[in-house]
């Protein structure tokens, strides 16, 4: 079983299923691994969003140009389509809020999606 947190920004729509890929550095888990999703890990809000089955995992690259993909048959090929079905409205938001947070100027890690 892995357990993945997310920020209050992001528990809504993971809880409500609107969202079902996450971005991390590290791999976490592998396709048919079961899935914990949670918000507010390690702190006395925490609370479980939903039980989830890892889809499939692939490489991701994220610089302000674009998004290069290990497997891009899975994914549209528009940018924005593929921010929005991480949570954020398009991929200027998304770059700017893994720019931010990871304070860089390229990203490097895995989509993990779920069913």
């Amino acid at each position: 079983m892995v357990a993945i947190n997310f920020s209050a920004q992001f528990a809504g729509p993971v809880e409500r299923g609107e969202k079902r890929q996450t971005i991390r550095r590290s791999r976490k888990c592998e396709p048919g691994a079961a899935l914990q999703l949670y918000t507010g890990q390690r702190t006395k809000a925490c609370r479980k969003l939903r039980d989830a089955v890892c889809q499939d995992v692939t490489y991701v690259g994220l610089t302000k140009a674009g998004v290069s993909l290990g497997d891009v048959r899975r994914f549209p090929r528009d940018i924005d389509e593929f921010a929005r079905l991480d949570g954020f409205t398009d991929y200027a938001e998304m770059w700017k809020w893994f720019s931010e947070r990871y304070k860089t100027n390229s990203f490097t890690g895995y989509v993990i999606r779920w069913q």
